[in-house]
This record gives C-alpha cells, sequence and structure tokens, in this order.
C-alpha cells in the first residue's frame, strides 16, 4: 500500500498544538514564548513559520501525509537524561531514558491517524557516554553481555511504548562510506576503522563482534514480532563499493536465515539523500533502482530530499526523474526529510518538496499522486 511520510519534530509538534489554540493575532506571541522556553536560539528556523504558513503546514499534514518519522526523538541519547547511570548493579536503569519528546510525535500520530516508524536503534554515531563510562573497566565478555542487556532493553521501552510503529530502522549506516573515506584523506583527517567487509569497526562491533549486526536483527525480531517490519538503513547507495558491502552484510543474514529457519530482516532502507549532481541522472536511478530492487528485500525510500551541489536545472530535474523512476520498481513508501524547505536540514538549498512559503513545487503533486494513499481522496488542492 502506499504510504507518504515525513520527518517531524517534537517542536514541530507541539507549534501545531499552539496554532489550533490560537489566533492570527496571538499565534506570534504564542509561538516566541514556547519556542524561548525550549531555549531555541534566535536564528531558529520554527521562528520563522507564521500563522498562514502553520495552515498550511497543518491542511498538508491532512490531506496527504499518511506516516512520520522522528527525528532524533527515537535516537539513543539525543534525549538522555544526563544524570542517570546506564545501570545500577549491572541491571539497566531505564531512568536514563527520556522518551517524552517522542511520546509527542507518537501521540500526534495517534490523533492523526499516521503510521508510525521507529528510527532508530543501534547507530555508530548514538553510543551512549553513560554505557561506555560503566563498562569501561569491565571485561570483554562482560561488555558484550550488558551491552546487549542495554540494546534489549531500549528496544522493550520503544515496543511497549509505541506498540502500532509498522516499521523499525533497527540499524543505521554500519557500511564504511568510501566516499567519504576519500575525502577524509584528501583533507588529511583520521580515517575510522573498518573491516574486511567493509562494515565499521565501531564500538558496536568492537564490543560485540563482526556479525554483530545478525545479533541485534535477531534481538529485533524477538522483541518486534512478525507483525513489524525490520530494516536496515543507508546512505549514499549509489556508491559500487558500498553497494557491495550491502550485499556482503544481507547475504550473511540470509545465510543465517536459512540455516535457522528464521525470519530476520524485512527491508534497506534507501535514504535518498541527493547531491545535486549531473551525475545523478535518470540512467543513473535505473540503475540505481534495479540494484536494490534485486536484494531480495522490501525498498523504502526513507529520507528523501535533493540538495543543490550544481545548478537549479539539475535539481529540478532529478526531483522530476525521481518521481518517474521509482514508481516503475514497485516502491511504495516514501518518506521525505523535512516537511518544506523552511524545517529541512538543506533548508538552503531548498532541499524539500515544499517551499519556504509552505506551497507545492511544480512537481510536488506528482509524488503526491505516487506515494500519498490520501490523494485520491482529497479534495482541497495547496
Amino acid at each position: 500500500m502506499k504510504k507518504f511520510g515525513s520527518s517531524i519534530r517534537y517542536l514541530m509538534v507541539d507549534l501545531i498544538n499552539i496554532y489550533k489554540d490560537s489566533t492570527p493575532e496571538t499565534f506570534e506571541i504564542n509561538r516566541n514564548k514556547y519556542l524561548e522556553n525550549e531555549k531555541e536560539k534566535e536564528d531558529s528556523y520554527f521562528y520563522k513559520i507564521d500563522y498562514e504558513k502553520m495552515t498550511k503546514i497543518v491542511e498538508f499534514i491532512e490531506n496527504y501525509l499518511d506516516s512520520v518519522t522522528c527525528e532524533n526523538e527515537m535516537k539513543m541519547e539525543c534525549y538522555f537524561n544526563d544524570s542517570e547511570p546506564a545501570f545500577i548493579n549491572d541491571e539497566v536503569n531505564k531512568k536514563l531514558f527520556n522518551f517524552s519528546y517522542a511520546d509527542k510525535i507518537y501521540q500526534f500520530a495517534q490523533e492523526n491517524d499516521l503510521d508510525l516508524r521507529i528510527h532508530t536503534i543501534v547507530w555508530y554515531r548514538h553510543i551512549p557516554k553513560q554505557l561506555i563510562d560503566y563498562l569501561e573497566n569491565r571485561n570483554e565478555e562482560d561488555k558484550k553481555r550488558l551491552t546487549l542487556d542495554f540494546i534489549r532493553t531500549y528496544m522493550q521501552c520503544l515496543k511497549d511504548r509505541y506498540p502500532n510503529a509498522y516499521c523499525v530502522d533497527v540499524i543505521n549506516e554500519m557500511a564504511a562510506d568510501p566516499d567519504e573515506i576519500r575525502i577524509y584523506k584528501e583533507e588529511g583527517l583520521p580515517i575510522y576503522e573498518y573491516d574486511d567487509e567493509g562494515i565499521r569497526v565501531d564500538y558496536w562491533y568492537k564490543t560485540l563482534g563482526k556479525y554483530y549486526y545478525i545479533e541485534i536483527f535477531k534481538m529485533a525480531r524477538e522483541i518486534f514480532g512478525e507483525d513489524v517490519k525490520l530494516f536496515y538503513n543507508d546512505c549514499n547507495e549509489g556508491n559500487k563499493e558500498k553497494q557491495k558491502i550491502f550485499s556482503t552484510a544481507i547475504n550473511h543474514i540470509k545465510e543465517y536465515e536459512k540455516r535457522n529457519v528464521i525470519h530476520l530482516i524485512d527491508g534497506f532502507g534507501m535514504q535518498s539523500h541527493y547531491w545535486g549532481s549531473e551525475d545523478e541522472s535518470k540512467e543513473y536511478m535505473e540503475d540505481l533502482y534495479s540494484f536494490y530492487t534485486g536484494l531480495g528485500l522490501e525498498i523504502q525510500i526513507t529520507e528523501f530530499d535533493v540538495s543543490n551541489h550544481s545548478n537549479k536545472e539539475i535539481q529540478n530535474s532529478i526531483f522530476n526523474n525521481f518521481v518517474e523512476v521509482v514508481p516503475k520498481y514497485g516502491i511504495e513508501t516514501f518518506t521525505t526529510w523535512g516537511l518544506n524547505d523552511i524545517v529541512s536540514w538543506y533548508g538552503g538549498d531548498e532541499a524539500s518538496l515544499v517551499d519556504k512559503n509552505c506551497d507545492f513545487k511544480p512537481f510536488t503533486e506528482k509524488y503526491l499522486q505516487a506515494f500519498s494513499n490520501k490523494y485520491n481522496s482529497n479534495i482541497k488542492k495547496m
């Protein structure tokens, strides 16, 4: 089934609720008071959302959105309670976890009949300091056992707290990125470690072992069950060297599934952060989606945007080509990273489907027609 989604932050959810309780005359005052209380800097893009734009944002969500993804609120470490330890007497301390921000997004999703994607659990960028500190002087066996306990407890909290999630990004970006490594070498920066199959040798790898990702997917399946789809999520999908890394890792998972008669992984999440290069042509896309749909997994677009590292003409051609090519490969679940150009992390590049006035761009309706489950029943056009 089609599913058109967007990432969202708790601040936006709160602002939508403030908007609904405000008039055109009072919204700005209420917005500023809230953002100041949340310690948002004066140059924060949320200050640029006025009553008229908020009206369009709410209409866009109500008329077209099928699902939401938390940008940071479900990632380890981002909103942990710093004063709490990871363990107390080797028992995971759940008081460390602060789900209050993710709760807001979950409640918003429930109230607006939106599906929720859990994003993301294991990622090399988010390794809790409290976990590392607690295990600093422990032996390798203890480190592995307690780290697995920690991940298991975190997963279980997510499952119990957000029971209606349709999908989980279990692991994010475990593959080394050859392009990133080349840039680091050119700039004389330190190179991170990776193994003979191209997997990052990060804390998770060092603590849990070479094929730790199989162990993590096993745990996720036990906790989330068969009704929730489990995904591996990654970026720079067009790099041929990286494609080999993906294929090798997925084959290891499939071989384990076959040997043990178990189902672990459902799909591959293609982040789809397009660079805006002339190399990202229609032919490039045909080759790209042909490869990934050939992996034998469900493919979903999880973090789509198109930045502009060349010119506007090339950027717009990528937007137009993408929506022509992708549906041909049976890809129906699509998530854009940021509701519009105001709140996009690439706001200056106009990388989203909706502009800074919260209006559609020339190609936006094609995306809604291709991916939104609500599109056909929609009456009002923005």
